[in-house]
């Protein structure tokens, strides 16, 4: 057990490197390609991406898949059924990508007469829809492999391979635009990106798992009913997340402006930036859990739950404190102050869901790795249904903030209505106990730094990313002792023996 905590936290670090690497990027890519590009061609580009993004659909859920049957073969050491499953996801993606690539020639005709694309625009838009498309196209067949060492629980290499993807993706964006090319070229950047990122996954999966035979042979009917029974419920989620989170950009630009996806993007790719930094630790949950589940590990589940949920909310709460009380002035710094007003209240509306969207990420990849997410599946279509119906009602009423008010409602709905009752029936954890054992605590530990935090904005607003960056440092210290303080138990019987034991080994 121990050496199964140490290798999730081991994960769990590498990929918080690799995804603070990618947010440090697209935090100082942002308004570099937002000032070389303009609102409208900036808006456009967003356009492009969230439109492309639902191809990302035709995966059908398989990618979760593969982690599962990789990752519960390796243990087993069933490496024929790992291999058919593998083999099976490979032969039916290669299909799928290229019905995408023909997809994205239909998007491609079709964009500049569905949103208002500006003339000049509208032939760039189109080649970049065709380059975003060949993107995906390569990321759905291809990344079979990054699956693999997923499955494997080698996030360390796989985080390798984000950091080459990033070198070469800001090296690649930065030369293009410096010297006056648009969107096209930055399309080209990322399409460049991924190739050498995925053929780089495929050298090391067959090096980590060399018993996994891959053949592209039509797959058995029994291996497609076993693959799909899994991911089918997957896909569910994965159109529950593109109509969450992509849909927005979409409804902003065909029912307001182009120009008006920029200020309502800034607020939602921070959201994202902090989505992408937090589930980077969850992510590592869903194959512990698969492997727990395998051997009848009860135990290790509850406490995985109770371990992951508090370890995820400390993360996250000090993040959404600050960009709902700070994020106005934060956007004014980061993107320049047209944006810091109307960015910062669309910013406000999204944090609010997300921190029990983060409280309840733990028992989700639980759910993923013991294949109980059925309900969940259901519980998240409905809540993007519920959120492009509510945004496309409320758009016209409130403007961009209604967009994200139609965000805001169905996922306080779903995180405070299905998840504290789903999570018994995962771990034995009563509503009851979720909220006053596992989240309250956490809670707890956050009103002093949201108030440190409150007096730091009103008293001493700081007048530069440089001061702002000061300033976190200087109140973060007030939710680590408020931590320690009402986890001392926990931190003498647990934390400081080892910092002991690592004083006097050194000592020794």
């Amino acid at each position: 057990m121990q050496l199964r905590l140490r290798h999730i936290a081991r994960n769990v670090l590498f990929n918080w490197l690799g995804t603070i690497a990618n947010m440090a990027v697209g935090f100082l890519l942002s308004p570099f390609i937002l000032h070389r590009l303009g609102n409208v061609a900036y808006g456009v580009w967003v356009l492009t991406v969230s439109v492309v993004g639902y191809l990302s659909l035709l995966d059908l859920g398989m990618q979760s898949s593969i982690l599962r049957f990789v990752s519960q073969g390796h243990a087993k050491q069933d490496h024929q059924g790992a291999s058919e499953a593998t083999s099976a996801a490979l032969w039916v993606r290669l299909q799928i990508s290229a019905l995408a690539l023909l997809l994205s020639a239909g998007l491609a005709v079709v964009f500049p007469h569905v949103f208002k694309i500006p003339q000049e625009l509208a032939s760039d838009a189109r080649k970049a829809i065709m380059l975003i498309g060949a993107t995906t196209a390569i990321t759905m067949s291809l990344g079979v492999f990054g699956g693999i060492i997923s499955g494997l629980n080698r996030y360390d290499l796989q985080n390798y391979v984000n950091l080459v993807q990033t070198a070469i993706r800001v090296v690649g964006i930065v030369a293009v635009l410096r010297t006056g090319h648009g969107i096209v070229a930055i399309a080209v950047c990322e399409l460049v990106t991924v190739l050498a990122g995925k053929l780089l996954q495929i050298w090391m999966a067959r090096r980590l798992y060399p018993e996994l035979r891959i053949q592209l042979t039509r797959p058995k009917p029994e291996t497609l009913r076993k693959i799909w029974s899994y991911s089918s419920y997957t896909f569910l989620i994965t159109i529950a997340v593109q109509l969450v989170y992509q849909t927005d950009n979409l409804v902003v630009g065909a029912f307001v402006s182009t120009a008006a996806v920029t200020f309502y993007a800034i607020a939602n790719s921070l959201c994202r930036y902090v989505t992408q930094v937090i589930t980077s630790m969850s992510s590592t949950f869903t194959p512990a859990a698969s492997s727990y589940e395998a051997v009848g590990d009860t135990a290790s589940l509850l406490t995985l739950y109770k371990n992951g949920t508090r370890a995820m909310m400390m993360a996250s709460l000090p993040i959404i404190i600050t960009l709902i009380i700070r994020g106005s002035s934060f956007i004014g710094l980061w993107m320049g102050p047209q944006y810091s007003h109307i960015s910062g209240i669309v910013l406000v509306i999204l944090c609010v869901p997300l921190f029990f969207f983060f409280a309840n990420q733990t028992p989700a990849a639980i759910a993923f790795g013991i294949e109980k997410h059925k309900t969940m599946a259901l519980w998240a279509i409905g809540e993007g249904i519920a959120n492009l119906t509510l945004s496309i009602i409320l758009v016209h009423w409130y403007g961009i903030y209604g967009v994200a008010i139609g965000t805001l409602v169905p996922s306080l709905i779903a995180q405070l209505g299905f998840w504290p009752q789903y999570i018994s029936k995962l771990v034995g954890l009563t509503p009851f106990e979720v909220v006053w054992n596992v989240w309250g605590p956490v809670i707890l530990t956050s009103i002093p730094f949201a108030i440190a935090s409150w007096i730091m904005e009103a008293f001493h607003p700081a007048h530069s990313l440089a001061g702002f960056f000061l300033q976190i440092i200087a109140t973060l210290p007030v939710f680590f002792l408020t931590v320690a303080l009402i986890f001392r138990s926990f931190v003498r019987s647990q934390v400081l023996p080892k910092i002991r034991s690592m004083f006097f080994a050194e000592a020794r």
